[in-house]
């Protein structure tokens, strides 16, 4: 077998990418570990394989082309769209087990944002947070951080 295991998941592909961005911004294999959360080995595997191409960007998420697939369709008799933080931490766990989160998500940060009950495994609130944060990382922008004159940006 000529392939190491996992190349092709898009967590190790993921984490490829991230040890080779911090390690090009001169951050140590510590440092690179503890930000993935894992061992130090594993960064130096990241590292002796070339920089995979990053995944393309999804094109748009439509809700009819996952939604009939998702585990939510598994439960009924829960309520979706419940504000209870009792009911989303039900549907949550159903999230986390199903297989299109990930569409899930995304159609929930994008075109669902400000549906009600819980999308992707995140409520209303976290994904107005979340796409917030989003938004952000794009700009470049970082809130509460004020320059003081003499001293510069935090």
């Amino acid at each position: 077998m000529t392939e190491t295991v996992g190349h092709h998941n898009p967590r190790w592909i993921s984490h490829r990418i991230t040890a080779h961005k911090m390690h090009r911004r001169g951050a140590s294999i510590d440092a690179i570990a503890d930000h993935l959360r894992v061992a130090k080995r594993s960064v130096h595997r990241y590292l002796a394989l070339e920089c995979p191409e990053p995944p393309p960007a999804e094109s748009e998420v439509n809700l009819s082309d996952f939604h009939m697939q998702g585990a939510c369709g598994a439960f009924p008799e829960l309520d979706w769209t419940s504000r209870s933080k009792f009911e989303q931490a039900e549907c949550k766990a159903v999230c986390a087990h199903c297989p299109v989160l990930a569409q899930c998500r995304t159609w929930g940060l994008t075109k669902g944002r400000d549906e009600c009950g819980v999308w992707g495994g995140l409520s209303k609130e976290e994904r107005r947070r979340q796409a917030g944060r989003n938004q952000r990382t794009k700009t470049g922008q970082r809130p509460d951080v004020v320059a003081v004159r003499g001293q510069g940006a935090a």
